[in-house]
């Protein structure tokens, strides 16, 4: 056993490493509590790994937000990158916590044919092609009646490989599936808080809603009240006034080590599956 020991510690780190990027992140991050060396060896093979996953190597994310009830009617959006907070920073001397800790953010954007221009009518610049239009932000509009306390936002995120032909999936692999609750109380609060610079990178702030209690999955979100809700001919002592809000999709967050994990999947099932495609949109 000794011997075995003296055999390993004797071996050069690029060797090492070579040998440990045979592991999956799943299996690798284990072996980072055998000693020091195999930590510091794994931590920066780890971070590696983490820079090569937000660059999404030829995948995509998409992200369907919709009420339980809207499923069919509700294009689902391509999400881009933005940044990952604190990246470069965690690289000058990884660590397993520290990365562990890093959130990547992206913009939900929706396909050209499902895009509609903030703007009525489009101004000379946009019509001579100058200019593009400036499009409207995905949303999704939310109705609470007098006795309803929360709606449900069903969020399902996947990691898929685009084919050759509109709709056609290579590969498509789920991360997430979940149901929210948007409480009315946050609601409220939501239309209250002007938007702020801390915000933006403040993963524990409110305009946050997570997906899980792990929080490895949240979404960003904007909260406009409607101000031509009907208001009630009658309401009870203690009933609320029914409300309706659009819900502005500004970023959703992952963290970044479950994007790995997520793309390490996908990229397993594309060569298992490489002789078949998904349909998952109309042709």
């Amino acid at each position: 056993m000794s011997t075995t020991t003296a055999g390993i510690d004797t071996l050069p780190n690029e060797v090492l490493i070579q040998v440990l990027e045979l592991f999956s992140t799943k299996s690798l991050l284990p072996l980072a509590g055998t000693c020091r060396r195999f930590y510091g060896l794994v931590s920066r093979l780890h971070y590696a790994r983490l820079v090569e996953a937000v660059a999404l190597q030829g995948h995509d994310l998409i992200l369907e937000c919709y009420h339980p009830s809207a499923k069919i009617s509700t294009p689902y959006m391509f999400c881009d990158y933005i940044d990952t907070d604190e990246f470069e920073s965690a690289g000058l001397e990884p660590t397993l916590r520290k990365m562990n800790g890093l959130y990547s953010r992206f913009r939900p954007v929706l396909e050209k044919e499902n895009q509609r221009p903030r703007a009525r009518y489009p101004t000379l610049d946009v019509v001579q092609g100058t200019k593009d239009a400036i499009v409207e932000s995905p949303s999704l509009d939310v109705h609470l009646d007098a006795a309803e306390l929360f709606s449900q936002l069903c969020t399902v995120i996947n990691v898929i490989k685009v084919g050759p032909k509109r709709g056609l999936f290579l590969s498509c692999v789920n991360i997430i599936e979940s149901v929210i609750r948007i409480w009315r109380d946050w609601l409220a609060e939501q239309t209250e808080l002007g938007p702020s610079e801390s915000a933006r990178t403040d993963v524990s702030h409110s305009s946050i809603l997570w997906t899980d209690s792990a929080h490895n999955f949240g979404l960003r979100l904007k909260v406009v009240e409607k101000p031509d809700t009907p208001a009630p001919v009658l309401l009870g002592p203690g009933e609320e006034a029914p409300v309706s809000y659009v819900l502005e999709y500004t970023e959703l967050i992952i963290r970044t080590n479950q994007l790995l994990l997520s793309m390490e999947k996908a990229e397993a099932q594309q060569v298992n599956h490489s002789s078949k495609a998904i349909v998952i949109a109309s042709m």
